[in-house]
């Protein structure tokens, strides 16, 4: 008898360690510089894109993985015998969801679950590593797929950026484009929202944006999972983990870097939190 097999994409930001020790198959979204296209954490990482993305006269563009990729991932799944519960990044950020979906009622959609996670980075990743420990546990797809239903308005992304520019040419501002025309050197706090990118405020200064990031954090209350969000920016996120590592003593907080396809709509610098709120 077969198990069930967890998909997702690589917007999930899920460390490859955890990938391989979880069973965890990765679907790369793309990134485009010009006519170059590069799979999203295999052909660039992340230090690579950064130069790459500083240097380039023009924006990147980015694209989602075709139908036909994930039919080549479900397919072998279900000729092997298993179930699939494929998880993606917000169907209002990406066609990715749409997708996979489709791609699951080419092969199985008796067989094949395909969550919306309504959101991006670790805090889908969170989601997607809850479902593959139970997996491992021997869970039917229905209760994995209950379970991580459950947990979805629990998910929270929380970050400041330097500059709006990246997301507006990226199409995926959604109503966060009110900041503009008002920020001129201020630091844009936002959060992912109901599948969307929204304002949650602005600080005059990257130390007051964090400064409100950390409230934004401490004000959830309890949390069940915490990583540090970051682009490029390692020793800054360093210091928010210290910074907070004493009021989660419960928890490992990992540093949770994007990817490409995520740096090509925020920019370098970003930095925030992923977590699931208990």
């Amino acid at each position: 008898m077969g198990v069930v097999r967890i998909v997702t994409d690589s917007t999930a930001a899920i460390p490859a360690a955890d990938q391989q020790a979880m069973a965890i198959t990765v679907v790369p979204l793309n990134v485009h510089f010009g006519d170059q296209v590069f799979r999203d954490g295999i052909d660039l990482s992340e230090a690579e894109f950064f130069t790459r993305l500083k240097a380039s006269p023009r924006l990147p563009t980015t694209s989602q993985p075709s139908v036909g990729a994930f039919e080549e991932v479900f397919r072998p799944l279900r000729e092997a015998g298993d179930e699939v519960l494929s998880v993606h990044l917000s169907a209002k950020l990406s066609g990715t969801f749409g997708a996979a979906r489709m791609a699951a009622d080419a092969v199985d959609p008796e067989h094949i679950t395909v969550v919306d996670s309504g959101t991006v980075a670790m805090a889908m990743g969170f989601l997607v590593l809850e479902a593959a420990r139970l997996a491992r546990q021997g869970a039917p797809r229905a209760a994995i797929t209950q379970r991580v239903e459950h947990l979805l308005p629990r998910a929270r992304v929380i970050c400041t950026i330097d500059t709006l520019t990246y997301l507006e040419r990226g199409g995926r501002i959604g109503r966060a484009q009110a900041l503009l025309g008002a920020l001129l050197n201020v630091k844009p706090l936002l959060g992912v929202t109901d599948g969307e990118v929204l304002p949650l405020g602005r600080a005059r200064s990257r130390a007051q944006a964090l400064d409100r990031l950390v409230e934004i954090l401490q004000r959830d209350g309890k949390l069940s999972h915490l990583a540090v969000l970051h682009g490029g920016a390692e020793n800054d996120a360093l210091k928010l983990r210290e910074r907070v590592a004493s009021r989660y003593p419960e928890l490992t907080i990992p540093l949770a870097e994007i990817g490409p396809v995520i740096g090509t709509h925020t920019g370098p610098g970003v930095i925030g939190f992923t977590y699931l709120t208990a």
